[in-house]
């Protein structure tokens, strides 16, 4: 069996399929011959189509209007399926499938995404193109994707007569991306679900994040006339980097580097690779290509002396806070995002994912105790770690799913994202990226690849059905 493809196994040993036979065929009608004209793959693209990422909020569009209107036709779809929904000001919404108990299922997921650079894809970023088994778009995988798997889920357990007796509730998030600003207005007018999952890490089951601490660091001045601009969030390495300077500076030995001469002065571009801001060593970050030449060429500027010898360490150590636990591993630090102001002081904004075993609290004092006094340190987005026990009723049945279905035999897993999970009580993620298939979450040319698709359908039914029964 493929690492990268995992293949059906529809045996009676996958209670749904042996108890509710017509799941299957509903199945099979959905996904069909797995190309761009099946019923699951088309309702996928449309809702990739939408340019989720983060804009200017408007009248009932508290993240921009292609949120809102995405949002929209997601209900709306889940509406036409049968299942009740609920618009939260247009933070979030719901669609629910009612049980016969008062206990929830939630399954909590997002339609925003991060920012695609048009020039970085081999095809238009919102184009949803089909080519070679994957769809690519962005938000394929993160988080689109994996949520209309899991509403097609629902889908068939109703048209197959299953009765529930806990309410299946779909939760759409719209800004998971941008500090989550979505579910914590959201659960101000909805109950916490009994029990949940989010469609947005990794299977087998994830019942171990990190904990997030994102900031702003104000440092000191740069030299007169050095500008620096590069990234857009904080959780995602930045693959460009501009410098403009009103002098040369010393290049010769960074091939990444490009100078552009004008007649004030000079602009260096530096090119990387972008990657999941928990995971800054499987990109090639450009601010530390550009940090480097400036540090080189004004030696005496503490500001670039600090930044690119402290900053730019993806473990800490440099910086000396390089936390580790047994249960999570390793602190990761990515350096996001790099501004200077109109008087010349320059603001990094810093995204650290910290060990399972220590708190927000904790976290600061390490990088207070570490960092230049006259540094500030401005908090942008915390989260304390999520620690779900392994032998708890939700992860042993997620990971039965899984084992059984996948004929495997793995362990719940600890990761430096952060999901929804960590919101409300009782929740893990489950899915959607399966062990040795490649990362491709907020890179470009991000893909699902179909068989895939249909697979981790196959998995949330079988979930849900197991956790609603």
């Amino acid at each position: 069996m493929s690492k990268k493809e995992h293949k059906t196994n529809l045996s009676d040993t996958a209670t749904v399929f042996a108890e509710l036979p017509q799941t299957k065929a509903l199945l099979d009608r959905m996904y069909g011959s797995l190309d761009e004209s099946c019923y699951a793959v088309d309702t996928l693209r449309t809702v990739l189509q939408f340019n989720t990422e983060k804009s200017e909020a408007a009248l009932g569009a508290p993240f921009g209007i292609n949120v809102k209107n995405c949002l929209d036709y997601v209900l709306n779809l889940a509406s036409s399926f049968g299942l009740t929904t609920y618009n939260c000001d247009g933070y979030a919404g719901h669609a629910d499938y009612p049980g016969a108990g008062n206990e929830i299922l939630g399954i909590l997921g997002h339609l925003d995404v991060v920012p695609a650079k048009a020039e970085e894809w081999s095809y238009p970023p919102y184009s949803a193109t089909v080519a070679n088994g994957k769809l690519f778009a962005r938000g394929a995988m993160d988080d689109k994707g994996p949520m209309i798997a899991c509403l097609l889920a629902v889908k068939i357990l109703k048209e197959a007569g299953f009765t529930p007796q806990k309410t299946i509730r779909l939760i759409f998030g719209c800004d998971e991306e941008s500090g989550m600003q979505c579910v914590e207005h959201y659960f101000t007018k909805m109950p916490y679900p009994t029990v949940s999952f989010s469609p947005d890490g990794d299977f087998p089951v994830i019942n171990r994040e990190k904990g997030i601490y994102q900031f702003n660091l104000v440092c000191g001045k740069l030299p007169q006339g050095v500008h620096i601009n590069a990234g857009e969030r904080a959780n995602v390495v930045p693959s460009l980097c501009t410098v403009t300077t009103q002098q040369p500076i010393d290049v010769d030995m960074y091939q990444e580097i490009k100078c552009i001469e004008a007649a004030k002065g000079c602009t260096y571009i530096a090119t990387g690779k972008a990657a999941h801001g928990s995971t800054p060593d499987e990109g090639i970050n450009a601010t530390h290509i550009l940090l480097k030449a400036l540090a080189d060429t004004y030696p005496d500027n503490e500001t670039l002396r600090f930044v690119s010898e402290k900053v730019t360490d993806t473990s800490g150590k440099a910086w000396g806070i390089a936390l580790s636990d047994k249960e999570s591993g390793r602190l990761t630090c990515n350096l996001g995002v790099l501004r200077t102001s109109a008087d010349g002081t320059l603001t990094a904004t810093v995204d650290i994912r910290f060990p399972v075993t220590y708190s927000c609290s904790q976290m600061y004092d390490v990088l207070r105790a570490n960092t230049p006094p006259q540094f500030d340190i401005e908090g942008v987005h915390v989260s304390e770690p999520l620690f779900v026990p392994s032998d708890s009723s939700l992860v042993t049945t997620l990971m039965d799913v899984y084992n059984r279905r996948m004929e495997t035999n793995l362990e719940p897993l600890a990761i430096g994202g952060g999901t929804y999970s960590r919101c409300l009580p009782n929740c893990v993620a489950f899915g959607p990226l399966f062990p040795g298939e490649e990362q491709t979450i907020h890179m470009p040319n991000e893909c699902i690849v179909l068989n895939n698709l249909r697979t981790m359908t196959e998995l949330y039914l079988e979930a849900i059905y197991r956790l609603a029964k």
